[in-house]
């Protein structure tokens, strides 16, 4: 048994950076989601036992245990040896910073929270309400606008350069839903260096290993 062990939904693209991170760095680790609440539920008691505010993914790591995403995945690269998930130059370093944060805040927010999300759990009368067409429409100009910004910082391959790094590791499992929303392909193939390299995340093993294996709800939403 692994004295790492990783909290969380298989479906959370948030559990599925911190897993991605583990396999990147080549560390052993124990997945569980146990006694986890359901999306849209209320948080378990043992969740919130080990994080007050009721969300995973968590890291238990023997008697230290660690809460959001990008916390949890600099403690990964900073205490264990193996290959370096991030930048070395302090100029680099803070540009890596940089994305993590819009990450976490405005692709998690734009793209999951707010677009797919509602898509994918919206009931029939929803879907029919001009409110929310015209809101995802909103949203999906945003969201081409993002990608806009992403396709620039990913012409030299990944968006550090050239090692796929943490802020990849962040947000290609966004993307991942993106691309299966209705409309979301198309989106991405508007950002060619965007997508060149979420194929190429695709291919790595770490995804080919977390992947989430989208259901028909997913794949079919309108």
């Amino acid at each position: 048994m692994s004295d790492v062990i990783i909290v969380g939904m298989p479906r959370s693209n948030l559990t599925r950076t911190v897993r991605i991170a583990c396999l990147e760095k080549e560390i052993p680790f124990e997945f569980t989601s146990r006694n986890v609440q359901t999306p849209g539920q209320n948080a378990t008691p043992t969740v919130l036992r080990h994080n007050p505010f009721g969300k995973v993914p968590v890291l238990i790591h023997g008697s230290f245990v660690l809460y959001e995403t990008a916390a949890i995945c600099r403690y990964i690269d900073d205490h264990f040896p193996g290959p370096l998930l991030r930048p070395v130059p302090a100029q680099k370093i803070a540009r890596m910073n940089q994305w993590i944060s819009l990450a976490m805040t405005r692709l998690d927010q734009n793209i999951i929270r707010n677009f797919v999300i509602p898509m994918v759990f919206a009931d029939h009368q929803r879907r029919h309400d001009p409110a929310f067409a015209t809101e995802m429409t909103r949203l999906a100009d945003v969201i081409r606008h993002d990608l806009s910004v992403l396709d620039k910082a990913y012409a030299d391959g990944w968006i550090m350069g050239e090692r796929f790094t943490l802020p990849d590791m962040m947000i290609m499992p966004i993307l991942h839903y993106l691309n299966a929303m209705p409309g979301g392909t198309g989106m991405l193939e508007d950002a060619p260096m965007v997508l060149d390299a979420y194929h190429r995340f695709k291919a790595r093993s770490s995804a080919v290993q977390t992947d989430p294996l989208l259901p028909e709800q997913i794949l079919k939403s309108a």
